[in-house]
């Protein structure tokens, strides 16, 4: 038997209908012209360039032979479990603690030492308080104290 390219088919899909609903959505918004733009205009012209490109993606994936789609059931749960422990962790521990929290166990299907997964889990947290806290200025407690 013989598989479209699921993978393409799939995500060219996704962007159509995200693009397609941006740009609808975004029409309830003053849309103004090239030279005097409104807040309307970015959204509703990468809404449907974003569905455009979807379409590039997809109808030749119709055609195209591929494999099917294999979910990755124990890496799609550490990646929903770690997001759902960032918010948990936020206000209460801080962002230093839930940015550790959080990659500690995104990475609990790599196969890698856990020195590494310590080292990779510092360093995104280190990024996270410098872009969030020092260059954004988001009020987020950085620790639990």
């Amino acid at each position: 038997m013989k598989h479209r390219d699921t993978h393409d088919l799939v995500g060219g899909i996704a962007l159509v209908v995200i693009g397609v609903f941006f740009g609808l959505y975004a029409s309830r918004y003053t849309m103004g012209t090239a030279g005097r733009m409104g807040p309307g205009y970015f959204p509703i012209v990468l809404g449907w360039l974003l569905a455009l490109l979807g379409l590039l993606v997809a109808l030749p994936a119709w055609w195209r032979q591929g494999s099917p789609i294999k979910v990755q059931w124990r890496n799609l749960a550490t990646a929903t479990a770690s997001i759902v422990l960032f918010a948990a962790l936020l206000q209460t521990a801080g962002v230093v603690v839930a940015s550790v929290a959080t990659s500690m166990v995104a990475l609990i299907p790599a196969c890698i030492p856990m020195r590494q997964k310590l080292m990779v889990s510092v360093a995104v947290a280190v990024l996270t308080v410098l872009i969030f806290v020092v260059g954004l200025q988001m009020n987020v407690p950085t620790w639990p104290w």
